[in-house]
């Protein structure tokens, strides 16, 4: 069930996504845009789901470190299977598993329609993230402190949040699990 979580309802424009759970006990994710963020707060931990694209390249991301009870504050692990002109090494839009708009996936690991394992490692201002065992990102944030994740490093404890982004949003979660650190 959603226990845990809650819907973001700050804005209806940003409040459209649908959250559900399925018989088969998968978060379904379709829809956008819109976030499901946890109750519970984090800063240093290894977060580790399954997810799977419902289409092609379709755009989704977990956030984390985020400000409460704001839209998609925080950093993002970004989730985007494309890639650019048959090479997987030229993720389109960052790539599945890279830190959104601060660096990019090595490597695009994960194909739509096929679910994947994402984990992701932050501690302190370290961030590191792997899709299916592979290692995509390894970053160290060397940016001023901020009171917000997207003007500079933040270390400090926020919900994580998954991002419905669109429209064309259609993604299945499973197997959550994080651990403190």
């Amino acid at each position: 069930d959603l226990a845990g979580w809650k819907p973001f309802t700050g804005d209806p424009k940003r409040s459209i996504s649908k959250f559900t759970v399925t018989p088969a006990g998968e978060l379904s994710v379709k829809n956008g845009p819109g976030d499901l963020q946890t109750e519970k707060q984090f800063d240093d931990f290894v977060l580790q789901l399954e997810c799977k694209t419902n289409g092609t390249a379709l755009n989704s991301g977990i956030f984390f470190r985020c400000l409460p009870d704001q839209y998609q504050q925080g950093y993002e692990a970004q989730v985007q299977n494309g890639y650019l002109g048959g090479d997987r090494t030229k993720p389109a839009d960052f790539g599945t598993g890279a830190i959104y708009r601060r660096v990019p996936a090595r490597k695009v690991v994960s194909n739509d329609r096929e679910w994947f394992t994402m984990t992701v490692l932050a501690k302190g201002p370290h961030i590191a993230t792997w899709v299916n065992g592979y290692p995509v990102v390894s970053w160290a944030d060397d940016r001023k402190p901020a009171e917000n994740a997207r003007q500079g490093l933040y270390t400090k404890k926020g919900p994580l949040s998954i991002q419905g982004h669109d429209p064309t949003t259609d993604l299945l979660f499973r197997n959550i699990r994080i651990a403190d650190l």
